[in-house]
């Protein structure tokens, strides 16, 4: 979660991220096409990107193999396979699940590469098409980044999970996303497992991921990311500012909550952008239900799985988390 990580250190990389995606928006705006507006790509420049160090254990060829994979299966989801939301959502967990194991990589970003075309019902080949485009634009970035000396090379290991292992733990997260996301898609109120929250929750069930020491710094920063989305769509809606302007200030404003919690979690960019995308009633649901949304997957991931947890004191998990 790169918690010693400042705005003062990577203020550069941090720029070049706000351009790429206020460019990203720009584009779909003008095209009139919103498959061209990938929210999950905020999340990977904050990993590629702004990080010093990738944040995720995954090399550049199988980044762009599993975020097209996933694109690509959201999409025949929605084409070919009937049934109700919830139903394509858990498919496309378990594909992800099975695929990051194949090529022994992390990606979870992958999710809300597979899950957001369900959730918004998409059915146009442009979206696999940007994604993958959008990626390999990032992995450029990367490659221009490191050879400027603005960020380290990336190091990665083949993740080699016992099948046992990997079927138990995979198995458990995909049951546990099954039973806490049915209710929400049943009921028609799909913001409470939004593609992000996902992303995140996924991450925290690493036994290991140091951001279990400080959990409610990773909800603090998704609700934030909500409710910023939320104040930004709602100016767009009122016609205060063209949608460009309010993605930047938007931008801007996530980075300052990413750095004054010290929590740089990617997922919290996808919930930004995400709310200019999803359709929803009146101008705060998005950001109240994502935060409601984000106690519960936080509180699962963390007290459901086995791993770090906070310490019984509160100093010592201040210190702990600080020193992770």
């Amino acid at each position: 979660m790169a918690a010693s990580m400042t705005i003062r250190q990577r203020w550069f990389p941090i720029l070049l991220s706000g351009i790429f995606v206020v460019a990203m928006v720009a584009v779909s705006d003008i095209a009139g096409s919103s498959e061209i507006l990938f929210p999950e790509t905020t999340a990977i420049l904050c990993g590629a990107w702004m990080q010093p160090r990738q944040a995720w254990n995954i090399d550049r060829p199988r980044m762009l193999i599993l975020m097209g994979s996933g694109a690509v299966f959201g999409l025949l989801l929605n084409l070919f396979v009937p049934g109700p939301m919830w139903f394509r959502a858990v498919i496309g967990y378990a594909f992800c699940a099975v695929m990051m194991n194949v090529v022994a990589a992390d990606m979870t970003p992958m999710l809300s590469a597979a899950i957001l075309p369900v959730l918004l019902g998409t059915k146009e080949w442009l979206y696999p098409v940007a994604v993958i485009v959008l990626v390999s634009l990032v992995c450029a970035g990367q490659i221009a980044l490191e050879r400027a000396g603005l960020r380290e090379p990336i190091d990665y290991h083949p993740l080699g999970l016992a099948p046992k292992t990997a079927f138990r733990s995979w198995g458990k997260r995909l049951a546990v996303f099954a039973v806490l996301s049915a209710p929400c898609f049943f009921l028609n109120q799909p913001f409470f497992a939004v593609p992000p929250l996902l992303v995140a929750y996924t991450e925290l069930t690493r036994p290991d991921f140091t951001l279990r020491l400080r959990p409610w710094r990773g909800w603090a920063v998704l609700a934030a990311a909500g409710f910023i989305g939320s104040f930004g769509r709602a100016a767009v809606e009122a016609g205060l500012l063209p949608l460009e302007l309010v993605v930047a200030i938007s931008f801007c404003v996530l980075v300052l909550a990413w750095n004054g919690f010290r929590t740089w979690l990617p997922p919290a960019g996808a919930a930004l952008l995400l709310a200019f995308l999803v359709p929803y009633k009146g101008p705060f649901l998005y950001g109240i239900e994502v935060a409601c949304g984000a106690a519960i997957w936080v509180a699962v991931a963390v007290w459901g799985f086995d791993g770090i947890r906070p310490p019984r004191h509160p100093h010592a998990a201040a210190a702990a988390a600080d020193e992770a």
